[in-house]
């Protein structure tokens, strides 16, 4: 992407081109953007730190996460289930009555 080039379909590319508030976005996000490059540059990244990074997320042991995500989902079906019963349950049951005539 060249530098004030904006993404997107001839149609988004109009609008940026009309709305100014669009336009001031973008000149923030040009900013930020500038920003974050000189700061890459003027802090040195030691050696090595990207791959020792990279080992730490791979060998993160996710078992836990998601043993924890398959019991919310277990606890969440419970309390639908007992929602669902005491809802039916508490509901106003019409009683056939026999009309003495």
């Amino acid at each position: 992407m060249a530098r004030g080039e904006t993404i997107g379909a001839a149609k988004l590319r109009q609008h940026v081109r009309q709305c100014l508030r669009c336009q001031a976005e973008m000149s923030r996000e040009r900013r930020i953007q500038r920003e974050l490059h000189s700061l890459k540059n003027e802090i040195p990244i030691p050696d090595g730190l990207n791959d020792q990074i990279l080992e730490s997320i791979e060998t993160i042991d996710r078992r836990p996460i998601i043993v924890r995500r398959q019991r919310s989902k277990v606890a969440g079906f419970c309390a639908l289930g007992v929602a669902l019963v005491l809802g039916l349950g508490s509901r106003p049951v019409r009683r056939l009555t026999a009309r003495a005539s």
